[in-house]
């Protein structure tokens, strides 16, 4: 199927077939270490490997939460467009997904920016970021 006539629902549990809950419970099994193989996890579930591997990349859940943090910075920085698009590419280089954006209204040459992330980095990595984000020129002033 090409990506662009790709299409998504959100669906109840309830309603699908068994294959695809199985497959479901299969990929579930091997992330949180349950089963060590493919072959281990579709006995226990009783689901050929053809149906496994026919459904695997077809199905994910709605919401990832234990693998994605999502991370809102507040930031005080000089009202410079150059150093806001900064930090912004230092955001997203290590290929955190910015969620949402508010930028206040200046004053006395300064500005409140709110940033949320979405990431799957560590919390070490965080005051990583945090830190270097109060490195650049401009200082801004971040939290998280």
């Amino acid at each position: 199927m090409k990506k662009k006539d790709q299409q998504f629902y959100l669906v109840d549990l309830k309603i699908l077939p068994e294959a695809i809950k199985k497959t479901i419970r299969v990929k579930e099994m091997l992330q949180d270490g349950t089963c060590g193989s493919i072959n281990e996890a579709v006995k226990k579930v009783d689901i050929s490997r053809s149906a496994y591997y026919k459904y695997k990349d077809h199905v994910a859940p709605a919401f990832e939460t234990e693998k994605d943090k999502i991370v809102v910075l507040f930031l005080v920085m000089s009202d410079d467009f150059a150093v806001f698009n900064r930090v912004l590419r230092r955001i997203v280089k290590d290929r955190n997904e910015i969620i949402s954006l508010n930028r206040g209204i200046p004053a006395e040459k300064l500005v409140a920016v709110t940033i949320t992330i979405k990431t799957e980095e560590s919390l070490s990595y965080l005051q990583y970021l945090q830190e270097t984000i109060k490195e650049m020129k401009g200082n801004p002033v971040s939290d998280i």
